[in-house]
């Protein structure tokens, strides 16, 4: 039986929400999200929508030329890119604590306007309280997204793409999946993005203890993902 268009749409975008939520996903954009200063959700969800869009690329990228070209992949690829992805994680989440530990970053309470929120500050090239604000960057999430899209997980992304019967559900599918995806991670950013507020509220303490943990288990998840790929 040849799958309806509605069935097809259902089955991508569930499958790309759930995506969202694997644990290097969750490691990498948490990491990012926790420095968000008194837990801006604008800033968060800009988070999450550019790891979506580089994931979803990237994915789209490699089924066009496996589905509509024919390329064949090398398969040393995928777990070459999850090997990139595990060390990118251990980097994002060990620089955060070595830098805590190096007593070069520290949350900081500001008051603009009389509307009191914290900031992530860098002391690496001032001591004093004179310096810019340290800011997650979208940029970076998005060269998260497009790393991840390369992994093995965007592997079984673009063979369940290629498993479509038609071109027009290879097409619906991939677009439900990577909406899926994009909602899914924008949720996760949001929710990270909520928990830093609420963290801001009770105290510059409970910020750091979010931040720090959260590079704690990016160094945790890149590691755990680094033996699985050398150890078959």
């Amino acid at each position: 039986m040849i799958p309806g268009i509605f069935t097809v749409l259902a089955i991508g975008g569930l499958l790309g929400l759930r995506h969202a939520f694997e644990p290097d996903h969750l490691a990498a954009v948490s990491t990012l999200a926790s420095r968000q200063r008194g837990g801006s959700l604008w800033g968060a969800a800009r988070l999450g929508f550019s790891w979506g869009l580089g994931h979803t690329v990237t994915v789209g990228v490699i089924a066009l030329l496996v589905v509509a070209l024919g390329v064949r992949v090398p398969p040393a690829l995928w777990p070459a890119a999850e090997l990139v992805v595990a060390g990118l994680l251990v980097l994002l989440g060990g620089v955060v604590v070595w830098r805590y530990a190096r007593g070069r970053w520290h949350m900081h309470l500001h008051a603009h306007d009389q509307n009191p929120h914290f900031h992530l500050h860098s002391h690496a090239q001032n001591a004093g309280h004179a310096h810019l604000h340290a800011s997650a960057d979208a940029r970076r999430s998005l060269g998260f997204g497009i790393a991840h899209g390369l992994a093995g997980s965007g592997a079984i992304a673009v063979l369940l793409v290629a498993a479509a019967p038609s071109a027009g559900l290879r097409v619906a599918y991939f677009t439900a999946f990577g909406a899926g995806t994009i909602l899914g991670m924008l949720s996760v950013t949001l929710t990270m993005g909520a928990l830093v507020r609420f963290a801001a509220e009770r105290g510059t303490r409970w910020a750091t203890v979010l931040h720090v943990g959260s590079a704690l288990v990016s160094v945790v998840v890149g590691v755990g993902l680094a033996w699985s790929v050398v150890a078959g």
